[in-house]
């Protein structure tokens, strides 16, 4: 087994994460707080083990498909383990995790919405001799969005510009808010406007424009969304998303909550 820090993993994990295997492995181990296997409290300096269940797939062009499901364990409790699947014989489940926030710029008297989100499981693809790459930030950047190469939200704001034409963040009187690209719908949620933190949000979304963040490799904790392994990846992208009013009460939807809905607000 190789590993770095106090996690391990499975040798055979380099062959789909190539040189960012190392960073990988501490971002899952900095995101769990608990065991999947005993599930008691993780510290910063217990022994760990990663598991990691790929399933794979190859187009016909010759273009590989990975899902990656990660369990981070402590090492007493399981070692190290990696699983392959050859196929999809059925869709992949994609669960959002996501959080909301507010910049404030307190010189100008402006406050801009933020919202982060990203999928679980990982999907990434390989076209042949290429790199393994990210789908949603490939899908991010085919609609306008650019890579951030700062985790530093104010920066991210300074240096994000509008995406395609076809992307749009439909909102209704509700608060149903909805990230649509194109005919495709990438993100919704179910807010509510009698919440003080959720009006907050709506009342800064309601200025005209979203900060839209998204990639992978994100972590979210209590204290809100964290981005440095993703931008020092590649895997971080941004756009200024404009803000639509919308008539469509969608109030029967399945409602994603954020992972972080209480984060308290930025301040630039």
């Amino acid at each position: 087994m190789v590993g770095t820090s106090n996690v391990e993993w499975d040798p055979g994990l380099e062959s789909f994460k190539g040189r960012s295997t190392t960073t990988y492995a501490a971002a899952a181990a900095a995101a769990a707080t608990e065991c999947a296997s005993c599930h008691m409290p993780i510290t910063a300096r217990t022994p760990l083990s990663l598991s990691v269940d790929v399933t794979g797939g190859t187009h016909r062009d010759g273009t590989e498909y990975f899902s990656f499901e990660t369990r981070i364990c402590h090492r007493v409790c399981r070692p190290p383990a990696l699983t392959f699947t050859a196929g999809h014989s059925s869709p992949v489940e994609f669960t959002p995790q996501a959080a909301r926030l507010i910049l404030q710029n307190r010189a100008a008297g402006t406050a801009t919405a933020i919202l982060v989100f990203t999928y679980r499981p990982m999907f990434s693809f390989r076209e042949p001799g290429g790199e393994l790459t990210s789908a949603l930030v490939t899908a991010l950047l085919v609609k306008g969005f650019q890579l951030a190469m700062s985790a530093d939200i104010g920066e991210i704001l300074r240096d994000s510009g509008p995406a395609a034409d076809d992307v749009a963040c439909p909102l209704t009187d509700e608060g149903l808010l909805t990230l649509q690209a194109g005919q495709a719908t990438m993100y919704h949620e179910q807010l509510d406007p009698a919440d003080p933190d959720d009006a907050a949000w709506l009342s800064a979304a309601r200025s005209g424009r979203v900060l839209v963040i998204g990639g992978d490799n994100l972590t979210f904790t209590s204290a809100g969304p964290d981005l440095d392994t993703a931008a020092q990846l590649g895997t971080l992208a941004a756009g200024m998303i404009p803000v639509a009013a919308s008539r469509e009460d969608r109030s029967d939807s399945a409602t994603i909550r954020p992972y972080t809905a209480d984060s308290p607000p930025v301040t630039e």
